[in-house]
């Protein structure tokens, strides 16, 4: 019987890493587990170890999974979603509701991890919420970490993937390999952001710096001008 522990064991990280194909990061829980134990969800901090906010509290590992919720997307479903927020009040307040548990959900994760409270994404849940669908992956990562009769689109994404995935047959046989090096290099979007803002940060210092000794310059011109001109004049 698999233990369904939600604390990350190192082979759960070396897994994870695997999964994505990049280092397994800041990830404080297991959101969900295959029926064999295999992560399919990562619960990860609200701010990444390098400073950057990072919303996506339950964030979908398994390559099956994602592939089978891309699809999903693929097909337009976030669009018919989005028509019925707008129709249906019950289903409205019943996601806005899940927005609410999903933030409440990011303060625990960020307590539990030591990061705390993030400013920058504070009210901010994922996923669209609570008005619009514009992420599936976010809402059956919700889904499938919260449980049944949480976030009533996650539900009916997870329902929508039957053909590819369901959550009582494993699927991880193929899905990765097991036996390839583990990733050393982050290659994620966040990362690369993250990377962009410090090469620009860069730029501005050093435009800064030279701004500076130009100043610094014209001022001992200027400077030395001044001294010729009364040297001239005595």
């Amino acid at each position: 019987m698999v233990t369904e522990t939600k604390t990350p064991s190192q082979h759960d990280l070396d897994t994870i890493a695997r999964q994505l194909g990049r280092p397994a990061r800041d990830i404080v829980e297991v959101g969900a587990r295959c029926v064999c134990g295999n992560p399919l969800v990562a619960t990860t901090a609200p701010r990444l170890s390098s400073g950057i906010p990072f919303p996506t509290t339950f964030y979908l590992t398994h390559p099956t999974l994602t592939s089978a919720v891309s699809r999903l997307e693929a097909g337009g479903l976030m669009n018919a979603m989005n028509e019925r927020l707008t129709e249906d009040a019950e289903l409205a307040a019943a996601y806005r509701q899940a927005h609410e548990q999903y933030l409440a959900e990011r303060d625990r994760i960020g307590e539990l991890s030591g990061v705390g409270e993030v400013p920058e994404i504070k009210g901010i849940s994922a996923g669209g919420m609570p008005e619009r669908v514009k992420c599936l992956h976010v809402l059956v990562g919700h889904s499938l970490s919260a449980g049944p009769d949480v976030n009533p689109l996650g539900d009916e994404a997870i329902s929508g993937i039957a053909e590819w995935w369901t959550a009582d047959v494993c699927s991880c046989a193929g899905a990765w390999d097991n036996e390839a090096p583990l990733p050393n290099k982050d290659l994620s979007r966040h990362v690369k952001t993250q990377e962009l803002a410090d090469a620009e940060e860069k730029k501005r210092l050093r435009r800064l710096k030279a701004e500076a000794e130009a100043n610094t310059d014209a001022g001992g011109k200027a400077e030395t001008a001044e001294q010729n001109s009364e040297g001239g004049a005595l």
